[in-house]
Order: structure tokens, then sequence, then C-alpha cells
């Protein structure tokens, strides 16, 4: 069984990384760059000083802009898999159906990974920062050196309710962990529309989730917490001056938790149920 699943992952993650559209990381990275890294990197000249070397990365998933754009990257990415070809039904013959969705969804773990790893090296790399042992005082201090700016762009991308309350090395952990499970629920979204022969909805269906948190997070009404991507933000968890938290950060990872559950349970049934005809053009 592990083989057979391993067998469809390392099939799909092969077909998913030579293609020439996972070129578009490369794309998100500059717009990153543009975004955060830059803004950054201007605030560090004006301290005199260096950025720590992992603030550019989680700035970005920290920030509600990029927290869209982050998804978005990824659902062009992900939106032609599950791809059902001869090849497919060779394998679902094989192995069987339930063995084939696990090696789907073993393929977009390692997608996921992939991924984020990616943008984490690529920020690293235009950083321009060093490791310290915590954040810099360029994220921490300038604010109080230059109070004029202290409502600019740049210094909201890492709020003081983030570095107040962990050290960069959780902020990290959470980050990446976070957006990682945000990743995989919409992922298997647009694997259970595939598996109805919506696939054309579903990626409608990923989008307005996005926006709808996108637009309930910028608004900050209580019903943000409804939809996934206020829980994606470590520091929207916490209050900006008080060491208290608006929503414990446990309840986000219980609430990926059930709802990635419920729809790998909802895949696994349709999976069963799925009629594999002409399936490359039922979108």
């Amino acid at each position: 069984m592990k083989r057979s699943i391993s067998s469809i992952a390392r099939t799909e993650y092969l077909r998913w990384i030579t293609n020439p559209r996972i070129l578009i990381i490369g794309i998100l990275i500059v717009f990153i760059r543009s975004l955060a890294i830059e803004p950054l990197l201007e605030h560090a000249e004006k301290m005199g000083d260096k950025l720590h070397v992992l603030e550019p990365f989680i700035a970005a998933g920290n920030s509600s802009v990029l927290v869209m754009l982050i998804p978005l990257f990824f659902l062009i990415l992900m939106s032609d898999y599950p791809k059902v070809t001869g090849e497919t039904l060779f394998f679902i013959q094989r192995s069987g159906r339930i063995r084939w969705y696990l090696g789907q969804f073993v393929f977009r773990l390692i997608a996921l990974f992939s991924y984020l790893g990616g943008l984490l090296l690529g920020t690293m790399l235009f950083s321009g920062g060093v490791w310290k042992p915590s954040w810099s005082d360029v994220v921490t201090k300038f604010k109080a050196f230059f109070p004029d700016e202290s409502l600019s762009f740049a210094s909201k991308l890492l709020p003081s309710n983030l570095y107040n309350q962990m050290t960069v090395g959780m902020a990290l952990l959470h980050t990446v962990l976070l957006i990682g499970c945000y990743l995989i629920l919409l992922s298997e979204i647009l694997c259970f529309f595939k598996l109805i022969h919506k696939g054309q909805a579903g990626i409608y269906a990923v989008v307005l989730l996005i926006a709808a948190g996108m637009v309930t997070c910028t608004l900050g009404v209580k019903e943000k917490w409804i939809f996934p991507m206020a829980h994606t933000i470590p520091w929207v968890h916490f209050d900006i001056i008080l060491r208290e938290s608006q929503s414990p950060i446990w309840h986000s990872y219980l609430y990926f938790v059930i709802a990635i559950g419920t729809m790998v349970l909802l895949n696994l049934h349709f999976v069963r149920r799925m009629q594999f005809y002409n399936t490359e053009n039922t979108d």
C-alpha cells in the first residue's frame, strides 16, 4: 500500500515540478520583494541596521495583501489537479481509488512544502539580513525613531502584536504551519469539486473564500473567524498592547483540523463514487 501511494505521489509531483507554470513562484517572489522586502530594507537603511534573515518571509505571511496572493498563486499551480488521464486510470486499476486519493493527498503535501520552501528561500536570498537571536531593531524600534512613518505599509508588515507576543522562531513556525493548513484546505476544496466534475466551480469557490476572508480581515469584524484567512495570520490572534489573545492560536489549528478533516472525509466518500469517464474534459 505504501509503495503504491508513494508511486502516485512521486509521479504527480514530478509532473507538477516540471510544468513551466512552476515559474510563477519566481513571479510571486518578485511581488514579495516589491511589497515587503524593499520597504523593510529602506527602513533598515534608515536605522543603520540589518534585518533578521527570516523577517521578510514572516512579514509576507502576516500581510493581509500577501496572504491573499500566496494562496491565489498556489491556486494557479494546483488548479489542474488531480488530473485524470489514461495513465491515471492505470494507477487506479492497479492501486484502487482510495490509494489513488491518498497518493494525491501526499502529493499535495509535498507540493505545498516545496512551494513554501521556495518562497522562504527566495525571501531569505533577497533579505540582505543576518541571523540574530531576536527581532531586529528595524522591526521593534523603527516607529520610535521615525514616528511620522508609523502608519506606513512597511511599518504594518510586522506589527507589535506579533513581535511582542512571540519570538522570531515561533513566528516563523506558526506562519508556515497556518499558511500550510490554509493551502491544504483550499486544495482539498479544489479536489472535492474535481471529484464531482465541477472543477471550474471549485476555482470560483476558492477565490470567493479568499476574497471573503480578506474583506472581513480588513474590516476587522468578528465574522472574519468564519473564514480561514483570519486563522492564517498569527498577529490577528493577539491584542496590540496587552499580552492577551483575541482568539487563542490553538483555536485556529483546531479550526483547520476540523475543516480539513471534513473535506478529506467528503473526498474519500466521493472518490468511491466517481465515474472516470472523459474526466480531463469535465471542466
